[in-house]
């Protein structure tokens, strides 16, 4: 018998992947000794889960979704090509890129192991299909973020198990990469049920995507993106198409819903609260570094060099570790915020405190150098271990998938006003143009989703990226070449096809 070692390593086949990463190997199963039971096939899951937690990806996601916008900026220092990011400098040589584009692929090997070992097990059909469908699903939503950061990438297909599975070809358009995308998420929303489990992708979580990915084609097309504009499509029928699976989250089920307080959505204690379509699953018990969360320290100050006060969300003085202060607010998107908007008084922090209430430092007073995210707290934390959790899909940001994708109608209007009614702020003037009503679903979710690594993707695919960032960043870019980020040299080192 013929066997094809799957090797549980971070590293599937040297070669197609570089060599510089930390996991340790677990050993190895043969096809002998694998796959032969659920929990078997529950495991190889999860391992595919697992290249989600680790920072090259969910970092990556802020420092390329955010960073290089104009809402946040790094501190001075700070290595792994984020510089280059934050200053739109960036080379196919940028490490966090790099890194970003490998674990995607990770993720990808492992989904195809799953599948093709569990397609023609004989298990009970319902736990097959689970399986399938949440493994579908993690491959789908790893190309969707390759495509929005890389454009056009190679497409591996199946397990690697050979040497010259090494080298997939490079797709030859978006429409080849999109395609297969809707295909997978096709695939496993008839697999999969509503089943929710923190971490996982169930039936809501494939709609949800579904969604994303037809708003992210039609906007594209529609605003002549580069890469978009070449697509085989209908922008019109992507946007009832992105509103049709939106509508199924919003209307569909009963597990998921907006969350009448903004503070409960960001309490770590409250990981199943209505708001969590899907978010990656670490907490603070977790040993190694991909097993709990770290974002707290990236947002929270230096301060006096020992645990401080600062105010949650809910306005209540909670105790954090002293941060490391790598991400910075932008005074100017802090102050682009209402008054009276939640999303800042309660979010942006600009001073920490003492144990009995008084400040020991601020942004006002020069001791604090930028305002910082709230978002990311864990009162509980044990020493840099926390349980915060990067936030991937919340149900708001598919609320407003599903207003831009319908535009200024009766129920696009109701759910932007839900949320900036959570928020404290008036509703949006009716009668508005579709241009004019679209724009203003992206000013709520640059606001809303600030972050959670969205708002340069909404920035390329409508085109804008340029009329956003600041001059000296732009200096030198078109606005085709601010699209996409190159395929990482050392990737196209390994890949000849990939050029």
């Amino acid at each position: 018998m013929k066997k094809r070692f799957i090797y549980i390593v971070s590293i599937i086949v040297l070669g197609f992947y570089s060599c510089d990463l930390t996991e340790e190997p677990y050993g190895f199963y043969s096809d002998d000794n694998f796959y032969k039971t659920v929990e078997d096939a529950d495991a190889a899951l999860l391992y595919a889960y697992r290249a989600f937690n680790y920072l090259g990806y969910n970092r990556g996601m802020i420092d390329i979704g955010d960073l290089s916008t104009e809402i946040m900026s790094v501190k001075a220092g700070e290595g792994n090509g984020v510089q280059e990011l934050d200053q739109w400098k960036s080379t196919k040589s940028n490490g966090t890129l790099s890194d970003f584009f490998q674990y995607c692929y990770i993720a990808i090997n492992r989904a195809n192991g799953v599948i093709e070992n569990v397609v023609d097990q004989d298990f009970n059909q319902a736990d097959k299909e689970r399986i399938l469908g949440e493994a579908y699903t993690i491959r789908a939503w790893s190309y969707f973020s390759l495509v929005r950061v890389f454009g056009k990438v190679p497409m591996q297909k199946q397990l690697v198990s050979t040497e010259a599975q090494t080298t997939p070809a490079l797709a030859k358009d978006l429409d080849e990469v999109y395609n297969f995308i809707l295909e997978d998420l096709n695939t496993a929303e008839s697999f999969l049920s509503m089943d929710r489990k923190v971490g996982h992708f169930d039936k809501v979580a494939s709609w949800a995507i579904l969604a994303k990915v037809y708003l992210n084609i039609a906007s594209g097309k529609d605003n002549n993106a580069a890469g978009y504009r070449d697509m085989v499509v209908d922008a019109n029928e992507m946007y009832t198409q992105s509103a049709k699976w939106s509508a199924k989250v919003l209307n569909e089920q009963a597990e998921f819903s907006l969350d009448t307080s903004i503070g409960n959505i960001y309490d770590v204690e409250k990981a199943d609260g209505p708001e969590h379509i899907w978010l990656i699953s670490m907490d603070r018990t977790g040993d190694n570094t991909e097993e709990f969360g770290s974002f707290m320290l990236m947002w929270m100050p230096w301060g006096p060099g020992a645990s401080y006060y600062v105010k949650n969300a809910k306005g209540v003085m909670e105790p954090t570790q002293n941060g490391w202060e790598v991400y910075h607010i932008e005074t100017a998107f802090r102050d682009s915020f209402g008054s009276t908007d939640k999303r800042e008084t309660d979010l942006i922090g600009n001073e920490i405190f003492d144990v009995d209430g008084n400040s020991i430092g601020s942004v006002a007073d020069g001791n604090i150098i930028a305002p910082f995210s709230t978002k990311y707290l864990d009162p509980k934390f044990n020493g840099n271990r926390t349980s915060t959790r990067p936030l991937m899909i919340r149900f708001s940001d598919i609320a407003l998938t599903y207003a831009e994708a319908v535009g200024p109608t009766a129920d696009g209007e109701m759910w932007l006003n839900k949320i900036r009614s959570r928020a404290g702020i008036d509703p949006v003037t009716t009668g508005m143009s579709i241009t004019d009503f679209r724009k203003t679903v992206l000013q709520e979710r640059k606001w809303e989703l600030a972050f959670e690594g969205h708002h340069l993707f909404d920035l390329r695919r409508t085109a804008t990226v340029l009329s956003n960032i600041s001059e000296a960043q732009s200096s030198g870019l078109t606005e085709d070449e601010a699209a996409f980020y190159p395929i990482p040299l050392r990737e196209l080192d390994l890949n000849p096809n990939a050029k």
